[in-house]
């Protein structure tokens, strides 16, 4: 309450100073990780940024050779800034009937996971780059930047994503600009943990951020997307089984490691008993009762309580020679404010 007293106040500021020609920039979130060598370019002047330090509604984030940065936002988006990037802000409005998200990346790599502009505004979220600009409807993705091209990275989404009016399903990529549709490789995932992870050094102390490793096997263009269901074919194939499968694997983010569970029902894909241990020493160790289920290529695990917490995992599944494998989001929301308390990415198998 106290925060949308604020951001309608400064509203009403900025309104009356642009009379005269002055507008004063609006907090609109907060760095809730880094490492040193990130600035915001405020005002003509670059203001060095640490924990917990504001972020400006028209700032210009910079981080250099070392720098990393994770910052939540006021309507709880999460945007992870890797070393040597620069990303502007230019329209961050959390609140009214029409909430918006637009930067605009000039160089580097960073990984956006939506909050709550999304829900309430599915076409208020964008991202734009020299070769592209996308369109965000309730995912996590990445976005790199060089010399070379543009590529977005979709690791995981319950809507949809489109780059130049391409749709991007999970788990693939599109390289800009030729606008080649493949699918997202083990090194892609490396790349985009190493490269935005604020509180570890890379190898030698210094991120280098190397191009994806080449993808084996045929591209896949955005035709043959619209015609050939991904996952959902082999996944279908899978629940043809009876009985129960354990699912494992860990929650991830800059700052945490944490693990979860779940059981499968292998004929119907539904999802019980789920589990979810973050490693952040202050939210609860155990958060039990997750639920859900499997349809398709998608995963939706929601329920998991402890407390005043509450937990939700949304993401894919597949079936290989292993068994069955999933990957995606996490969140855990503070019950009593409707806060954020953590969220970050997950991966697990069957055992």
């Amino acid at each position: 309450m106290i925060r949308s007293m604020l951001g309608h106040g400064a509203l009403a500021l900025c309104l009356t100073l642009l009379a005269g020609g002055v507008c004063t920039a609006k907090d609109v979130g907060q760095v809730i990780s880094f490492k040193a060598g990130v600035t915001a370019q405020r005002d003509g002047q670059a203001v060095p940024l640490d924990m917990k330090s504001p972020v400006g509604d028209r700032d210009t984030l910079t981080t250099d050779a070392t720098g990393r940065a994770q910052i939540l936002f006021d309507d709880d988006t999460t945007v992870s800034l890797g070393s040597n990037t620069s990303m502007s802000l230019e329209t961050v409005v959390a609140e009214g009937a029409n909430p918006a998200f637009k930067a605009r990346m000039g160089q580097g790599i960073a990984r956006f996971i939506t909050g709550k502009i999304v829900e309430k505004n599915p076409d208020g979220f964008s991202v734009v780059t020299p070769d592209a600009t996308v369109g965000i409807r309730g995912t996590m993705l990445s976005v790199k930047v060089d010399i070379a091209g543009t590529t977005v990275y979709v690791a995981n989404t319950s809507k949809e994503v489109f780059v130049n009016g391409v749709r991007v399903p999970s788990g693939f990529k599109i390289t800009l600009p030729q606008g080649t549709v493949t699918p997202m490789t083990p090194a892609d995932h490396n790349l985009i943990s190493e490269s935005v992870a604020a509180n570890r050094p890379a190898s030698g102390g210094t991120a280098q951020l190397a191009p994806p490793s080449p993808v084996v096997g045929n591209p896949v263009t955005p035709t043959t997307l619209a015609q050939t269901p991904i996952v959902a074919q082999a996944l279908g194939e899978g629940f043809r089984q009876t009985g129960n499968a354990n699912v494992s694997g860990t929650l991830t983010n800059d700052v945490y490691t944490g693990s979860f569970s779940f059981l499968v029902n292998l004929t119907n894909g539904n999802v019980s008993n789920g589990v979810m241990q973050s490693g952040n020493s202050d939210t609860p160790m155990a958060m039990t009762g997750g639920r859900g289920s499997i349809s398709g290529s998608s995963l939706n695990v929601s329920g998991f309580t402890a407390d005043d917490y509450s937990g939700s995992m949304s993401g894919t599944a597949a079936r290989n020679t292993s068994g069955l494998s999933v990957s995606g989001g996490y969140k855990i929301t503070n019950n009593s404010d409707g806060q954020l308390r953590e969220s970050g990415s997950f991966s697990g198998k069957q055992r």
